[in-house]
């Protein structure tokens, strides 16, 4: 990536104290993709950049990319603030883990507008409605979009179909679904409901997956096990989703 100025809208996914007043920020920009950038004096009431850097917002930004891989905020006009996700408990829980998600799969300063595009359409859906299948819908295609997209028509074993009401389990050493013959110890049972919203959700618009219904159980058992398909990508389970089960958890609403 060429060093200087460059401007562009950046999402910032998280912001940390930094020396005195500075703030370490996590940024992801339509051009540049992810970066890690210093905005220095933020946390001083005078600060002209405070109200531009805060944590889950759409800001226009001006950065000085150095010799580092640290760039500097020099300037910075917030776009879009998602007042919503910052009002309610459930808004602010399911937008860090959002937030979280893309900091950790998404690879450092390659810019892709498709993936931009899918994490801004995240924030607007959450601010809308933090619903937890809007938050799963999210996940799915996250992964997908990113290459980890599992086998969920037929066996990853066998390659047959499934009959109804049969067994089905999700294998995460072999990314998909199997059958109970094809079973191995440590593959997770999961319904035919929640698979079959884990089809529909990989396919959908974001803005219009809220349009889906479904049963609490199905919701439940689809996020435990979207949860552990994530978590054998990264190499361990999100922060934030801790923090969610510590307090109970969202709503099914």
């Amino acid at each position: 990536m060429s060093k200087g100025l460059y401007t562009t809208e950046a999402l910032i996914l998280r912001c940390r104290r930094y020396r005195e007043a500075d703030g370490l920020l996590v940024l992801l920009t339509r051009e540049r993709g992810k970066v890690n950038a210093v905005a220095k004096g933020i946390f001083k009431p005078s600060s002209s950049l405070r109200g531009g850097v805060q944590t889950f917002t759409l800001s226009a930004m001006q950065l000085y990319a150095g010799k580092s891989n640290l760039h500097t905020v020099t300037q910075s006009q917030c776009q879009e603030a998602f007042l919503t996700l910052r009002e309610q408990l459930d808004g602010m829980l399911t937008a860090a883990c959002w937030a979280e998600l893309l900091e950790a799969l998404l690879p450092e300063e390659e810019a892709d507008e498709a993936l931009f595009a899918l994490a801004l359409t995240g924030f607007y859906a959450l601010a809308v409605k933090a619903a937890p299948l809007i938050r799963r819908g999210l996940e799915v295609q996250l992964m997908n979009a990113l290459g980890y997209e599992p086998v969920l028509d037929g066996c990853v074993e066998c390659q047959r179909r499934f009959l109804e009401d049969a067994p089905v389990f999700f294998s995460l050493n072999r990314g998909g679904l199997v059958c109970g013959r094809c079973r191995q110890s440590g593959d997770l049972p999961v319904g035919g409901e929640a698979v079959a919203l884990w089809r529909m959700l990989g396919k959908m618009d974001c803005g219009k997956v809220g349009r889906i219904k479904g049963r609490p159980f199905a919701i439940k058992q689809l996020g435990s096990v979207v949860e552990a398909w994530i978590a054998a990508q990264v190499g361990r389970p999100m922060r934030s989703w801790g923090v969610i089960k510590t307090m109970g958890g969202l709503s099914d609403d």
